[in-house]
């Protein structure tokens, strides 16, 4: 039997957080939370202490140029493959943390600029999404926005934020090809790439 997706009813009232401190602070900070929340049963949860890592806001957007029918990926080297032992230069969408003050499509349009060279349009927004509930604060707002992606590319990124990126165009079709065959494996980017190849229409 099919059910509508009906969110159930939830706010701060069902949470009772017992303590919160940061435990650890580098680029982002690292907070543990003890609390309790209300079960589906309408009672309550035992305690749970959970650890949550926040850098900050997040946008991102995938630059499209329905002419070449193409986007642009960049490339650069991410920490995380170290914690099992790999070495991780990734393809992503183009993504920067939102400072106090700015919206989301702002620094979607500026760190199209500063990571890919590239000039885009009016950003559209795919979804607002968490990037790893479990155990990451981080909130990503996701966007496409059209462009003139002819002579985009090379390397890019602000040296006083430690950036190495390369810009690449590629092909919708090869981007989809590469979700597939392991090339990205960025989940957010996935999720840009398969909106846009069931959506493009909408937009060019």
């Amino acid at each position: 039997m099919k059910s509508r997706l009906v969110p159930t009813p939830r706010t701060l009232a069902d949470v009772e957080i017992r303590s919160r401190e940061i435990i650890g602070r580098g680029w982002g900070k690292l907070e543990r939370f003890v609390f309790r929340h209300r079960r589906f049963d309408d009672g309550w949860s035992d305690e749970v202490t959970r650890d949550i890592y926040t850098i900050g806001r997040v946008a991102m957007v995938l630059p499209y140029d329905p002419k070449l029918d193409a986007v642009v990926l960049i490339e650069q080297f991410r920490t995380c493959g170290l914690v099992w032992g790999e070495a991780t230069w990734l393809f992503e969408a183009v993504a920067g943390i939102i400072d106090e003050g700015e919206t989301p499509p702002e620094v979607a349009a500026r760190e199209a600029m500063e990571e890919a060279g590239c000039r885009i349009g009016e950003p559209v927004h795919i979804s607002t999404v968490w990037s790893s509930p479990g155990g990451y604060g981080e909130r990503s707002w996701l966007y496409t926005a059209l462009t003139d992606l002819s002579g985009i590319g090379g390397i890019h990124g602000l040296a006083h934020e430690h950036e190495d990126i390369r810009a690449v165009v590629v092909g919708l079709d090869e981007a989809h090809e590469a979700i597939a065959d392991g090339r990205i494996v960025d989940a957010k980017t996935i999720l840009m790439i398969q909106w846009l190849v069931l959506n493009k229409s909408q937009i060019g």
